[in-house]
């Protein structure tokens, strides 16, 4: 009691803080950018929305080297980005501490990822290398009244340029740098006739491994990445609009590595799982970041295809509504293989075997039909909409190997998922009130259907109990209301106050070692937040600071829980009577006409409300904090531009620091990871005019975490028993080189 009256005691703090005028003055002549956002449907500047949210253009994301959603994380506050153990493709979003912390088809995704208003449904094989961005939305808080799912964490919107009737344009892009960095960006766009434009885009990118591998396979951490994407236009009348997209991308990365960091060291091991450390020959064990490897066993490639439809139609009906219809199909197959350990042998039988050998073959299709009706008239705002999807999925993990033995028969699971709701938001601003409140209420009703049959003959137990399969049927339906009342205290200030709920469904486990536990799978996950809000421009709009203070309750956390006798046999475990609290800051000053300075800083305080979890597959005792949650996060940078007779100089000097983390809830494969500081720059000369030659030209040095730190982004205390107590997977090193840009 008395650590949360005290955790109040500072948000209480921060809530007069937020309140004061803040007393710098600020150079005359220089005054910040407006932000436009569509994160409520329409666009609305940044200041305007009640949603703690974070935008960035596509300015924004060139000079800070943001080209995949790895990048973010050390951008955002209170956002953390990393990939699936040693999965290249599988990536894992967090945000307020809520994540998926195990990435399963069998499980919605807590942080939902939207490109151009589609959702995608599995964050296996998710980036967005192939787009071209016109700006990135990243809405913290639970989202689901006006997006196709609900997300108990938060929502990341990619939104991309569409092909452009009114003129021709060509934009090519080179980058090198080390490591053999080689990427290229091609985008045309060609007007045909008056209301028709056609967009074609080629991105290419290679690059070697942060880990040279002397053995057998790749190198660890390799790049190999192509996708191309047609944009069409068409403005069949004045009221009435069409845009087709598609997309194919082939990717064939290999994962990072999986190093030892400790070893030797006794540790308790998870129920049922035996000691077989006497039986391994170690390899490398190091918590220095290894530079090379002898990898006994094969690593990667990985074999990912992307093919993607996506049809948006526009009807303006009258003055006052919009009809929008949103369709999309998409479909993903994936083969990984990757290993943990690599230089580790375990001599179970003859000539040894690998500690684990993962192989991953996914298949995943998903269809979504989206209608929107927007309305707005007098004072009044509306969004309300139909939303059907639906995906099939394969995950077979047959081919796999742990402890040199050979792969089971079977180890294939098969899920189908249906959803569908219905959502309405409305914002009253009354007249009476000099339009300067605003009261907005919203729900959203949603009924989903999972299935999914599994076959493993991998697991003794699971094999015994089910030797032809296991079948999982479920239904689930939720209704979230919201509630948010906003007030213009000026022209160039407003503060709110909100109520939200957020449901993800239920599911079951792709790699459950249990049948029982299969069968009954796990309950659906329910947030209440309530959030404060100041949105503020100071001084003619050379200062601006945006905060939010937040408090969580959630109930059914869907915890991944290894619950068979190796660390990919895992079950989803609820946990009820969780806690998150936090801040969330951001400040931006004109400090100057060419200098803008920032600082952003989010503070987490999660708490894990049960000591343990008890299920048929044992008792397993708990933390007391979420996983990849840093309690302290922060980014701060400068930002400088000055007019030149010819073109624009521009430099930039970025910051960012994270607390230290853990990688799980279970106290037996729990693992700390340290704090990390990374230092970002970049120096550009664009707008260039090349004389006769039509178009202009652009050329930007850039290097990310300059100073070589050295941090782990993925950790697990799953081998200990094969002897290695602490692996861990490292993020990038120093990376540095230059990026030639020509615009028409």
């Amino acid at each position: 009691m008395q650590r949360l009256v005290c955790k109040r005691s500072v948000m209480a703090a921060a809530i007069t803080a937020m309140c004061v005028t803040p007393a710098t003055v600020m150079a005359q002549g220089a005054a910040l950018e407006e932000v436009i956002v569509t994160a409520e449907k329409r666009e609305q500047s940044l200041q305007d929305v009640p949603i703690s949210i974070v935008a960035l253009n596509s300015e924004a994301l060139a000079n800070q080297g943001i080209d995949e959603l790895d990048d973010l994380s050390t951008n955002i506050p209170n956002l953390y980005v990393n990939n699936f153990n040693n999965d290249p493709v599988a990536v894992r979003l967090f945000i307020r501490g809520i994540g998926q912390n195990d990435v399963q088809l069998t499980q919605d995704p807590s942080v939902a990822l939207y490109l151009d208003g589609v959702y995608i449904g599995t964050t296996f094989g998710a980036g967005f290398e192939g787009v071209d961005l016109e700006r990135i939305e990243v809405l913290r808080g639970p989202q689901g009244t006006l997006y196709g799912r609900n997300a108990t964490g938060g929502a990341v919107n990619l939104i991309t340029r569409r092909a452009n009737p009114e003129q021709f344009e060509f934009h090519q892009t080179f980058t090198a740098g080390n490591l053999d960095l080689f990427k290229s960006r091609t985008f045309i766009n060609v007007p045909l006739g008056d209301r028709f434009a056609a967009k074609v885009g080629y991105i290419m990118t290679d690059r070697d491994g942060y880990v040279e591998n002397t053995g057998v396979g790749e190198d660890f951490g390799t790049e190999d990445r192509e996708s191309a994407v047609i944009d069409l236009h068409w403005d069949a009348t004045d009221t009435l609009v069409f845009d087709y997209r598609y997309e194919t991308a082939e990717i064939a990365d290999a994962g990072r590595m999986e190093q030892s960091l400790i070893a030797g060291q006794e540790q308790e091991l998870p129920p049922g799982v035996p000691d077989l450390s006497f039986f391994t020959t170690p390899g490398t064990v190091s918590d220095d970041r290894q530079d090379k490897v002898e990898s006994l066993w094969q690593n990667g490639p990985t074999d990912l295809d992307i093919n993607a439809h996506t049809l948006h139609v526009d009807l303006e009906w009258g003055d006052v509504f919009t009809l929008r219809s949103i369709t999309a199909q998409r479909d993903m197959e994936s083969s990984v293989q990757a290993i943990v350990l690599p230089d580790w042998r375990v001599n179970l039988i003859p000539g040894g075997g690998s500690v684990s050998t993962m192989i991953n073959d996914i298949e995943f299709e998903q269809f979504s039909q989206e209608f929107q009706l927007l309305g707005s008239w007098d004072n009044v705002e509306l969004v309300t909409g139909l939303y059907y999807y639906d995906d099939e999925g394969t995950h077979d993990s047959s081919g796999s190997a742990t402890l040199g033995l050979p792969g089971p028969e079977f180890d294939i699971t098969f899920t189908d998922n249906t959803s569908m709701a219905v959502f309405a938001q409305a914002t009253w601003s009354p007249e009476a009130l000099d339009s300067r409140w605003h009261f907005t209420l919203g729900g959203r009703y949603s009924d989903d259907e999972r299935e999914a049959f599994r076959r493993n003959t991998r697991s003794a137990d699971f094999a015994e109990s089910a030797p032809d399969g296991a079948s999982y049927k479920r239904d689930f339906s939720n209704f979230n209301p919201s509630l948010t009342v906003a007030w213009d205290v000026s022209d160039d200030a407003n503060v709110y106050a909100k109520v939200v709920s957020g449901y993800k469904s239920g599911g079951t486990s792709t790699r459950s070692a249990n049948a029982d536990l299969f069968r009954a799978g796990f309950d659906e996950e329910d947030v209440l937040s309530y959030e404060l809000g100041l949105k503020a421009d100071f001084f003619s709009h050379r200062l601006r600071f945006n905060g939010a203070l937040f408090y969580m309750d959630i109930d059914g956390s869907q915890t991944s829980i290894q619950t068979g006798s190796t660390a990919g046999e895992r079950d989803f475990l609820p946990v009820d009577g969780n806690v998150i609290q936090g801040v969330e800051m951001e400040l931006t000053a004109a400090i100057s006409e060419n200098l803008i300075g920032s600082f952003n800083y989010g503070y987490l305080d999660t708490s894990v409300g049960e000591d343990f979890v008890d299920s048929a597959a044992g008792v397993f005792y708990l933390t007391d904090r979420y996983s990849y949650a840093p309690e302290n996060s922060v980014s701060a940078a400068l930002d400088y531009g000055r007019d030149l007779a010819n073109g624009t100089v521009h430099a930039r000097l970025g910051f960012s620091y994270q607390d230290e983390t853990v990688s799980s809830v279970n106290e037996l494969d729990l693992t700390d990871q340290d704090d990390r500081s990374i230092w970002d720059a970049s120096l550009g000369w664009s707008g260039i005019s090349l004389g006769s030659l039509a178009g202009e030209a652009s050329v930007m040095l850039w290097g990310k975490n300059l100073t070589d730190e050295e941090y782990v982004i993925v950790s697990a205390a799953s081998w200990g028993f094969v002897g290695s107590n602490y692996t861990g997977t490292f993020g990038d090193p120093r990376t540095y080189g230059v990026t030639l840009t020509w615009d028409y």
